[in-house]
């Protein structure tokens, strides 16, 4: 092989790298703006990290040729590292989900999971189902995998927990759809919409605040993916955060 054609392999790593990272950033855009479905933008942006892959590959060879006296060891150097780093935090977080079952509904009530009632509507068609019949041993996976999920328990009246509990859902940036205060023994039930921040996934989430006799409130709460047979662990991130950020706000 010639130093020219060598060249050449190191300048195509370095095109490949950047049209990848280019369809990736497109493709995330256009999920995120609503342009497209948002599966569709998350296989695109998949497809653009696919060619960033070849292209760092093809600069590994690169440098290892340029090693030994070929042409192009720089270019082939900087395709290299530039894909190494832009691949780092996808393939980091797929590994990091990879130990986690294929789940995405999360609920700090395994026995009697929280329900749905506004968001419903705004589900659509195509979105998950919310009966927890799959997988069917959906509560066994959940529990051996977030063990800590459980609901939290406030030495203080429910209705200070239900103010307490809007102010935090609105905090962590939610859509509300719905924020029925406790009434008449019923237990309170706020619902909110949050929004993934590259993709714009949504995942919606049900909070159910219920007096359990005097200065004892039961906060439980389920969040659920629209959309994606595993959601990598971010519905039991978020209900963590939630739940932490309440406790902290009702003075720990």
């Amino acid at each position: 092989m010639s130093d020219n054609t060598r060249s050449r392999l190191a300048s195509l790593a370095v095109r490949l790298v950047i049209a990848g990272l280019a369809i990736a950033i497109l493709a995330i855009l256009i999920s995120r703006f609503g342009l497209a479905d948002q599966r569709m933008g998350f296989f695109g942006a998949a497809g653009g990290l696919l060619v960033v892959t070849v292209g760092a590959l093809l600069g590994l060879i690169g440098v290892i040729r340029g090693l030994f006296g070929s042409a192009g060891l720089g270019q082939s150097a900087l395709a290299a590292i530039a894909g190494v780093a832009i691949l780092a935090m996808p393939v980091g977080n797929a590994l990091g989900g990879g130990s986690l079952p294929v789940i995405h509904d999360i609920t700090t009530d395994l026995d009697n999971p929280p329900k749905f009632v506004s968001v419903v509507a705004l589900r659509g068609d195509g979105s998950n189902s919310l009966d927890r019949s799959r997988p069917a041993d959906l509560a066994d996976l959940q529990r051996d995998a977030y063990p800590n999920l459980q609901t939290l328990i406030v030495a203080d009246d429910i209705a200070t927990v239900f103010a307490a509990a809007l102010e935090e859902a609105n905090a962590q940036g939610w859509d509300i759809a719905d924020a029925d205060e406790p009434e008449n023994g019923e237990p309170g039930r706020i619902e909110a919409t949050d929004t993934t921040l590259l993709f714009g996934f949504k995942d919606d989430v049900v909070i159910r605040i219920a007096d359990d006799g005097p200065e004892r409130t039961l906060v439980d709460m389920r969040s659920v993916s629209r959309v994606g047979e595993s959601d990598l662990g971010k519905n039991a991130e978020r209900i963590e955060t939630y739940i932490a950020g309440l406790d902290v706000r009702l003075g720990g």
